[in-house]
Parts: C-alpha cells; sequence; structure tokens
C-alpha cells in the first residue's frame, strides 16, 4: 500500500515539472523565433565582399578552380574584407577534404581581438572542410605547415553579413535586448524548477532509496522463503520417497501376511490332519493297551531270574574248564619233556613213561570230571534259554489268542479277568507240567455279579484293567 501511494506522489510530481516544462519550452521556442527573425540572414556566400592576392582570386569564384586546384603552401594566403564583415562559417572545398583538415591551417582575426588558429571539421555529400569563426573579423589566413601532403583547395565559401545588412537590422537591438530579458526571466524561472525539481528529484531519490531498501529486504526475504521452499520441497520429496519405500514394503507385509495366512490355514488343515490321527493314535493305543490287560506280564520276573540263574552256570562253568585247560597243558608239557630228554637206554626210557602214567591218570581224571561237569553247567545254560524263548512264544500266541477270541465281543470286566487267570494257568500248567505233574487243577472262584473291578486282586505285575463293559475292536 505504502508503495502504490508513493508511486502517486511520483506521477503527481513528474506530471507537474512536466507542465512547467512544457509551459516554458514553449515561451523560449517564441522568443527564440522572434530573435531569429531580428537577426540578418548568414546563409548566403559573402565571397564578392572579400579580397586577397591574384592568384587565390579563384578560389573565390563561383566556380572555383575547377580545371587545376591551387596548392596551398606555406607561405600565408590572407583574405580582407571590403568593410565591417561579421564572419560566420567558412568552407573548404578541395580534392581529399581529410587532408585539407589535417593539413591546413586558418588563422582568423577578430576585430579588437588577437589572431588565433581556426579549428575544422569533415562533413557533407560530397565532403568538405568547414570552421565556425562568428565575430566580426579583420581578416583570415591560409597556409599550410605540412612537408609533404599540401593541401588542394578548388574553392572557398564565405558565410556572414556585411555592414550595410547589419545596419538594416539595427533597430531590432532593442527588441532582442527585450527578448534577452525574457530569456534571463525564463532562465531564472527555469533555475527555480530546476531547484524544485532537484529538491523533488533528491526527495524522490531518496524515497527510491527506500523502496530499494525495502525491496532488497524483499527480495532477501523472498530469497530466504524461497530457500525454504527447495528445503520443504526436498524434504516432501523425501518423505514421498520414504512413504513410497513404505507402501512397498506395506505390500510386500500385506504379501507375507497373506502368505502367512496362507500357512496358518494350512497348518491348521495339517493340524487338524494331525489331531484326527493322534485321536486314531491315541484309539489305537487305548486298544493296546485294553489288550495288554488281557495278557499279564507275569512272566517277566521268571525271565529275570532265569537270565540271573543263567549268569550263575556261566560263571561256575568257568571252574572246570579252567581245570580242563590245566590239565591238558600239565599233559602236554610233560609229553613235551619226555619226548625232548635224552636217554642213554631203552630202561631209561621205559623208566621216565612207567614214572608219568600216574601223572597222567590224575589229570585224564580230573578232565573226564571237569568236562562233565562244564557240559552239565552248559546243557542247563541251554534250558533256561530255551525256557525263556518258549515263554516268549507263548506270551505272543496267548496275546494273539485273547485278541483274536475277544475281537467282537460283549465281554464284562469280569469276564475277560476270568478269561486272563485261566489262560494264565493253562499256560503254566502245559509249561511246568514236568514239575507240577499232570493232574494239577486250578478252580477259581466264581465272583458275584455286582463285584467292582477294584475289588478284584492283582497278579503280580498286572497293569490295571479297564472298567469299560466292553473291550474296543482293534
Amino acid at each position: 500500500m505504502a508503495h502504490s501511494h508513493h508511486s502517486g506522489i511520483v506521477e503527481k510530481n513528474h506530471e507537474t515539472v512536466t507542465t512547467m516544462i512544457k509551459h516554458s519550452a514553449d515561451e523560449l521556442t517564441q522568443s527564440l523565433s522572434d530573435i531569429e527573425s531580428k537577426l540578418p540572414p548568414l546563409e548566403a556566400i559573402k565571397n564578392a565582399f572579400w579580397k586577397t592576392t591574384t592568384q587565390c582570386k579563384i578560389l573565390l569564384t563561383q566556380a572555383g578552380a575547377t580545371t587545376k586546384p591551387l596548392k596551398v603552401t606555406s607561405a600565408a594566403r590572407r583574405f580582407t574584407p571590403n568593410g565591417l564583415f561579421y564572419l560566420d562559417s567558412l568552407h573548404f572545398h578541395g580534392e581529399n577534404p581529410a587532408k585539407v583538415t589535417a593539413n591546413l591551417t586558418v588563422v582568423i582575426k577578430p576585430v579588437g581581438a588577437p589572431a588565433y588558429d581556426l579549428k575544422l571539421h569533415s562533413t557533407g555529400t560530397p565532403p568538405f572542410t568547414f570552421g565556425y569563426v562568428r565575430t566580426f573579423c579583420e581578416w583570415f589566413e591560409i597556409y599550410s605547415s605540412s612537408i609533404v601532403g599540401k593541401p588542394l583547395l578548388n574553392k572557398i565559401s564565405i558565410f556572414g553579413s556585411d555592414s550595410d545588412q547589419l545596419s538594416k537590422y539595427a533597430k531590432n537591438i532593442s527588441d532582442i535586448l527585450d527578448t534577452k530579458d525574457r530569456i534571463e526571466s525564463f532562465k531564472a524561472q527555469a533555475k527555480a524548477e530546476y531547484t524544485e525539481t532537484t529538491t523533488a528529484t533528491e526527495k524522490l531519490k531518496t524515497e527510491n532509496l527506500d523502496l530499494i531498501n525495502t525491496i532488497t529486504t524483499y527480495t532477501t526475504t523472498l530469497t530466504d522463503l524461497q530457500a525454504n521452499l527447495e528445503v520443504l520441497r526436498t524434504q516432501v520429496k523425501d518423505e514421498e520417497d520414504a512413504l513410497s519405500k513404505l507402501k512397498l514394503a506395506a505390500n510386500h507385509t500385506e504379501e507375507k501376511l497373506t502368505a502367512s495366512s496362507n500357512n496358518v490355514t494350512q497348518l491348521a488343515q495339517t493340524a487338524e490332519s494331525l489331531n484326527q490321527k493322534i485321536s486314531s493314535l491315541k484309539g489305537e493305543l487305548e486298544k493296546l493297551t485294553n489288550d495288554k490287560n488281557l495278557i499279564s506280564d507275569e512272566y517277566g520276573p521268571y525271565v529275570r531270574e532265569g537270565r540271573s540263574q543263567a549268569g550263575i552256570y556261566v560263571f561256575l562253568s568257568t571252574i572246570p574248564l579252567a581245570i580242563i585247560i590245566f590239565s591238558v597243558y600239565q599233559l602236554y608239557a610233560g609229553a613235551s619233556k619226555l619226548l625232548l630228554a635224552e636217554y642213554s637206554s631203552a630202561t631209561d626210557i621205559a623208566g621216565a613213561f612207567l614214572l608219568r602214567i600216574p601223572f597222567a591218570a590224575v589229570f585224564g581224571l580230573a578232565i573226564f570230571y571237569s568236562w562233565r561237569l562244564a557240559s552239565s553247567t552248559i546243557n542247563k545254560i541251554f534250558t533256561i534259554h530255551s525256557d525263556r524263548l518258549v515263554l516268549a512264544k507263548l506270551l505272543v500266541l496267548a496275546r494273539e489268542a485273547i485278541h483274536s477270541s475277544a475281537k467282537g465281543l460283549t465281554l464284562s470286566s469280569e469276564a475277560i479277568f476270568q478269561e486272563q487267570i485261566k489262560l494264565k494257568v493253562e499256560v503254566l500248567k502245559g509249561h511246568l507240567s514236568r514239575d507240577l505233574g499232570k493232574n494239577f487243577e486250578y478252580n477259581p472262584k466264581t465272583p458275584p455279579l455286582r463285584t467292582s473291578l477294584s475289588e478284584v486282586a492283582k497278579a503280580v505285575n498286572d497293569d490295571p484293567i479297564i472298567k469299560d463293559d466292553t473291550v474296543t475292536n482293534l
């Protein structure tokens, strides 16, 4: 807003100054026109009012030295007016205007003033050399101080006003003086306007400087804002890149989540299938447990006792085996000595042989009885292992028999237990018939119908029997 107000003031001052300058310029133009109308005309050539040497007169004619140009030498050629003459300017026409301007010297002698060299210039088409005098002149001279390249002149044109022409305009001097007064008034007014304009300009410069400072401040602020904007753009771009990465990571995570969900579904299905298998295996395990309850493990102590007895027999068999090995070694050593000894006669040989017969008989008997003892012990070991193998076979056959018999039947726990006891007795009876006798019998007591399974006495190493009234089919 301050900038708009300042612009309005500047435009208003500019319009005021423009109006004043335009008004003063119109008055000045009118005054100059009045002065120009009161001055004698200076455009006409006034060569006829001048005289010179005979050689240079041709330069003042209208045609000039067209056939043979006049060379200007170092000797001065003077031109003098017939009377009082106001000399405005001199024009010099030659073959080479540049050379004329450079090498021609023109000396002007004003009225009541010392002579001076006129400054020359080149202009026009075709080009010529000229110089402004604009004073009352007593005479002028031309010469060339150049050693080489003397200028060649064709014509000299003199512009000015003679005394007769000047006398006709003498009465206009008072008017010119009045015009001078108006010009002085215009100068004072122009000076005042210039002072006012200068003051306004200084004020405008100050305001302009303030505006420049303000603009500089705004520019600095704008630069800072643009820098901050670039930083923000960079941050936004970085955040967009990070967001893109997060989106990619989210998509990847979502894909992983989908895959994990699918895996969970598959694992759930697998777990369900495994649970079904576990349930089936659990049922089979329960069936195996029920089957195991049908056959007692009381054969186990017998098997373990047989293993320990077999170990004892193995240890006992080592004693006769050691005696056999020692006796064989002694027989071999005695025979070696008998064979390797030196005898002088047959009598010595017979005596030595007869002396060793008792020792050989003792060792032979020791070997015989030791072998019988070792053989009996080894046979006992084989018998024990044979019994263990037979019991293992009976256990397998009994289990299979009970399994086959109970399959598809609805038996109570009491019936299963009685069958189990009966089977055990029959198996033991058949296996131990040589010890118990063939007429051994076992008559189990029939339990009450309502007797619970927990009241039934357990056999040695029997596992708990399942209380269900039915046996699960395998």
